[in-house]
């Protein structure tokens, strides 16, 4: 691809293709088991079905008394009906068993007598003498789980490509599964560009600017499951750029700034030279100056300088990237609401708006353009304006696109 830079972009690609492209570079990682306790947000590499029954056995589903149902047909408060109690069910002892007219102490998750059928909340009973006073009828297997409620031998459990939630521990757990198959986390390596740039503590001057992205990165990749090999905050130096992209051993490459069409934008150059450049430059706002390549069969990702453009393609792309990297499905959390303000976008380019979401509305944050983070931060969601639609008027009913 020919030196774009002080030319400007010429061909901008639509904001949809650019997850084609994504899915034309991106190659799955390699399965590894991990503990059940360290699964945390890890992707699923395999379905996973259930080896037993949850309950394994029949149980209470109250605290009270196990009954047969026949026992208190006809029961009421103002005819109770008599029942002996002969014993109380607990873990670890001898399984119980009762005849008709007999009744067993049991709490909620203990395991039913031989003969009973179900439940009577503790309630609608009297117990005195080991007589029980029963004042409500029961249908049977009424307030009782039954052997597979929860999960069925040999049902599906965790579908691949699932994201696994702290329930989904539990629920791995209960079906005594002490390890899981997942993708392999991808590895990053993150190259943070600008002579401008200065570290914290330091006393920026003469037109220096405090180095937020290196640690808006960081985060932004703990909260993905993904691992950081290296970290390089280097000056606009085309030999140093290039030396630190070729020393990467990660998974993806992530670099920032430098990746418009300035004097001093180096990094577009370097990967067309040494890779393939497939994208450069994307008709969206913000992260318009995005970049994407590929060197030695390694994503590239070039990611614009200003911080809130770096939230928003990653976001969308880089996150996309490393979904398919790890098999995963890829859903979005969506909701809808109606628009406090109008919000306009110009035709042939994808707008991404920061919104707060609360109460069915949508409060645009825009606030004086690209360059303003902490737009972001006053933000709980994204609103998409798509490249056919010349914005939104207030009161418009409209889908966002949720954080995570």
């Amino acid at each position: 691809m020919a030196d774009v830079r002080m030319k400007g972009f010429k061909n901008r690609l639509k904001f949809d293709e650019v997850f084609k492209v994504i899915d034309s570079i991106i190659k799955p990682l390699a399965p590894e088991k991990v503990s059940l306790d360290s699964s945390l947000g890890r992707i699923l590499y395999e379905d996973i079905t259930s080896g037993v029954n949850v309950p394994y056995f029949d149980r209470s589903a109250v605290d009270g008394y196990a009954v047969k149902a026949e026992d208190t047909y006809g029961a009421s408060l103002y005819n109770p009906l008599h029942l002996t109690v002969v014993g109380e069910s607990c873990a670890g002892k001898k399984k119980l068993h009762i005849k008709k007219g007999e009744a067993v102490r049991i709490m909620t998750g203990g395991m039913m007598p031989d003969g009973a059928d179900s439940c009577i909340m503790a309630e609608y009973t009297e117990e005195k003498d080991m007589i029980l006073s029963i004042h409500k009828p029961l249908s049977i297997h009424e307030n009782v789980s039954l052997v597979g409620e929860d999960i069925k031998k040999g049902s599906l459990i965790l579908p691949k490509g699932r994201v696994i939630r702290p329930p989904d521990i539990g629920v791995l757990a209960s079906v005594q599964k002490k390890e899981v198959t997942v993708s392999r986390k991808p590895r990053i390596s993150l190259i943070i560009t600008g002579s401008e740039l200065a570290s914290i503590g330091e006393t920026p001057k003469d037109g220096k600017i405090i180095d937020s992205n290196s640690h808006l990165l960081t985060g932004l990749i703990q909260d993905s499951s993904a691992l950081i090999t290296s970290t390089k905050i280097i000056p606009d130096d085309y030999e140093k750029i290039k030396n630190a992209i070729l020393s990467s051993d990660a998974d993806i490459l992530l670099v920032t700034g430098g990746t418009s069409c300035g004097k001093k934008d180096y990094a577009p150059l370097i990967v067309s030279e040494i890779g393939k450049l497939l994208v450069h430059g994307v008709a969206m706002k913000p992260g318009g100056p995005f970049g994407l390549g590929i060197i030695s069969e390694k994503p590239v990702f070039l990611l614009p300088g200003n911080p809130l453009a770096v939230c928003v393609i990653y976001d969308f792309f880089v996150s996309y990237a490393l979904g398919q990297m790890q098999g995963a499905k890829n859903e979005t959390r969506a909701a809808s609401g109606t628009l406090t303000k109008k919000v306009p976008s110009s035709a042939g380019r994808t707008d991404i708006y920061r919104v707060f979401y609360h109460d069915d509305l949508v409060d645009p944050q825009r606030a004086g353009g690209a360059s303003i983070l902490s737009s972001m931060v006053r933000s709980n969601a994204y609103l998409v304006i798509p490249e056919n639609i010349e914005g939104y008027e207030e009161g418009e009913k409209v889908q966002v696109r949720l954080f995570r």
